[in-house]
């Protein structure tokens, strides 16, 4: 039996055991584009809020996300669960007596970011706004020679400013395994550089990479700079100036 099959047929055994409103298998294994080490990911409707659940299963890893049905129908106002819409489409429902998941396939099929512009653009401009105290963060630590603390604080802004392109740029994406590409397609050459030398595939020193990641944030700004208000711009006014004394 081959992985994919043999992970479906896990999350099929599991849906049966589960004392659940509905279940959906989503994520790569949903849409066949897992590997053998792919995780198997369950969503299960709880009729309260409860805690999620990490399982190990015939040796694959199984995550049962507890959502209440309105939680799972809010994901799809918020610009930082937008990729939920994706997730949605693309799930395969194993238990499903009340048609609340057809429903929610259904709305997750129609939706388009043009529902939560306004939203996804503030949640954005707040997110590149609050990243500016990691770019304070970055230009100290070089100053101080602090190489694990400048590391540590680069990761941060390497790791978080695709998810708030992403609702800038309006793009949908299944989970972050696709999201890097695809914001390196929509933001292009310079920002493609800068990230892969802030993530370490380039092989460039620590100091380096500290500058690439200060060079995403300043792209990151340009970017939302229309979504800014009068409060926020300053600020990351601010902290663009100082990535540029850094050399970013």
């Amino acid at each position: 039996m081959d992985h994919t099959r043999h992970a479906r047929r896990l999350a099929e055994a599991l849906a049966g055991e589960l004392t659940a409103r509905g279940v959906a298998l989503t994520g790569s294994i949903a849409t066949g584009t897992d590997h053998p080490d792919s995780d198997i990911d369950l969503v299960a409707v709880a009729e309260t809020a409860r805690e999620d659940q990490i399982r190990s299963v015939e040796g694959r890893m199984v995550t049962i996300g507890w959502k209440t049905i309105d939680e799972i129908e809010a994901a799809l106002h918020c610009p930082w669960e937008a990729p939920a819409a994706v997730a949605w489409r693309d799930a395969r429902l194993l238990a499903d007596p009340e048609g609340l998941l057809e429903h929610v396939k259904a709305r997750a099929a129609a939706w388009d970011w043009l529902l939560i512009a306004d939203q996804a653009d503030r949640w954005a401009a707040a997110g590149v706004t609050g990243l500016a105290e990691e770019v304070h963060k970055v230009c100290g630590m070089l100053t101080a020679d602090n190489a694990r603390a400048a590391a540590a604080n680069r990761a941060i802004l390497t790791l978080r400013l695709p998810g708030l392109l992403a609702a800038a740029d309006r793009i949908l994406y299944r989970s972050e395994n696709e999201l890097w590409d695809l914001i390196c397609r929509a933001e292009g050459e310079a920002w493609t550089d800068a990230w892969d030398s802030a993530a370490g595939l380039t092989g460039t020193d620590p100091a380096a990479s500290c500058r690439a990641a200060l060079r995403l944030y300043r792209i990151a700004a340009a970017r939302v700079d229309e979504a800014l208000d009068e409060t926020q711009r300053p600020v990351v006014a601010t902290a663009c100036r100082l990535a540029a004394r850094h050399g970013a």
